[in-house]
C-alpha cells in the first residue's frame, strides 16, 4: 500500500475492511470468485486513531499521529467504500509532514467490475491523483485502465480479485480452517498494482477490551469469530523477493477490522478502532 496508500493495503483495507443489516453478496458463476452463500459483510462507518507503534532508533520517525475515517456501504448491486486518512509524521526536530489521503471505490457484487478514485496531498499540496476502472472475467483475467494524468492500462492475471472479493474469499478460507490465503489483488491505489498477497491466518491470543466494549455499545454481536491476518504484499511488476509492505489486521467474520498494524522498513503504525456505527443499505 505512494506512502499513505500503503497504510491501508488496500483493499484489505483498502476495503481493506467491510449488525442488524447483514448483507449477502450476489451469486457469482465462477469457482474463482468467493462463495456468497457462506460469507456476509455488514455496512458500517468507523473511525481509527493512528499512532506510532514502533520505530527504528535514528532512522524511523519520532512521532506519528492521525485519524482514519472509513465507510463500507451496500449500494444494492455493488459495494461502495469511502476512506480518508489525515496523518502527521515527525522525524527528529523537523517540522511535521501532513499527509491527507482520500479514496472512494465501488465494486460490483459479482466481482467483475471496479471503479476507483484516489487523491493524495502532502502539506496541502497535491502529490498524486489516480482514478480509473477495471474489469475481470473470472477465470480468464482482465484489465485495469488508469485515466487522467496517469493514463495507463495494466493486465490483470486470471486469479486477480478486487478488494471486497478478496476479503470475502479470505474470510471463507479462515472459516474453513485454512491457515494460508494467497491471491493477487487489484485496488487501484497505486501504479504498482496488482499485488500478490500472502496471508497467514491465526486466532488472536488477546483482543482489546475497549474495542469489544465499543462494538457491544454500537449494537454489534460479540460472539462473532475473529482472525488475525499477517499479510505481505508483493508488487508483481517489481519481481522483488521482499514485500512492498506488510499488514497485521484483526478481522471479524462480518468484515469489521478491530485493529490494524502497518509495517514499513523502519517503523510501524497502529490503527485503533475508536468509533463505530451501523449503516442501512441494500435493495
Amino acid at each position: 500500500m505512494p506512502f499513505i496508500r500503503r497504510i491501508l493495503a488496500t483493499g484489505m483495507a483498502a476495503c481493506v475492511f467491510a449488525g442488524v443489516f447483514t448483507l449477502y453478496a450476489a451469486p457469482v458463476n465462477s469457482a474463482e470468485a468467493p462463495s456468497a452463500k457462506t460469507e456476509t459483510l455488514v455496512p458500517h462507518r468507523a473511525a481509527y486513531e493512528i499512532t506510532l507503534f514502533q520505530s527504528r532508533e535514528g532512522v524511523g520517525p519520532t512521532a506519528a499521529r492521525g485519524i482514519m475515517a472509513y465507510t463500507f456501504a451496500d449500494a444494492c448491486e455493488s459495494w461502495v467504500v469511502e476512506n480518508r486518512i489525515v496523518m502527521d509524521v515527525v522525524y527528529g526536530e523537523e517540522t511535521p509532514v501532513r499527509t491527507d489521503w482520500t479514496s472512494s471505490s465501488w465494486e460490483s457484487k459479482d466481482g467483475r467490475d471496479y471503479g476507483f478514485n484516489m487523491t493524495h496531498k502532502r502539506n496541502e499540496q497535491l502529490a498524486e491523483e489516480l482514478k480509473g476502472t477495471a474489469r475481470i472475467d473470472p477465470g480468464r483475467g482482465g484489465e485495469a485502465a488508469f485515466t487522467g494524468n496517469q493514463a495507463v492500462q495494466i493486465p490483470l492475471p486470471k486469479e486477480t480479485l478486487f478488494p471486497t472479493s478478496h476479503l470475502l474469499a479470505s474470510l471463507k478460507a479462515a472459516k474453513e480452517g485454512k491457515k494460508v490465503f494467497s491471491k493477487p489483488m487489484f485496488d487501484g491505489g497505486s501504479l504498482d498494482n496488482p499485488y500478490d498477497t500472502n496471508a497467514y491466518i491465526v486466532r488472536p491470543k488477546t483482543r482489546d477490551k475497549a474495542v469489544q466494549k465499543l462494538l457491544k455499545k454500537a449494537g454489534f454481536a460479540d460472539d462473532v469469530p475473529v482472525w488475525r491476518y499477517q499479510m505481505a504484499f508483493f508488487a508483481q511488476q517489481s519481481n522483488e523477493g521482499t514485500p512492498a509492505f506488510e499488514l497485521e489486521v484483526d478481522y471479524r467474520a462480518d468484515g469489521i477490522a478491530e485493529r490494524i498494524t502497518q509495517y514499513f522498513s523502519d517503523f510501524a503504525i497502529r490503527m485503533s478502532l475508536v468509533k463505530l456505527e451501523k449503516l442501512a443499505g441494500g435493495c
